[in-house]
């Protein structure tokens, strides 16, 4: 799969439910995964709710996925 960069929070959401669908995981997997509740799973792919960092990287572990942080060309975007 290709890098996937993420510049708003928002965004995160609907690169989640993405990714989970192709990979065939369940809301339910993922909910029990990582500790939240399928409801909250679901506010998370419409982008009504923030997430943990902690529950960011337990998702990422299991959509084989790595966070990474690198320093970008420009400085700020909004």
């Amino acid at each position: 799969m290709k890098e996937i960069i993420l510049n708003k929070a928002k965004d995160i959401g609907a690169t989640i439910k993405e990714i989970r669908s192709d990979l065939k995981i369940t809301q339910d997997e993922l909910a029990n995964f990582t500790g939240l509740s399928r409801i909250g799973v679901v506010k998370l792919e419409k982008e009504e709710n923030d997430l943990k960092l902690s529950s960011l990287i337990k998702i990422a572990n299991l959509l084989g996925f790595e966070i990474v942080l690198r320093k970008r060309s420009n400085k700020w975007v909004n």
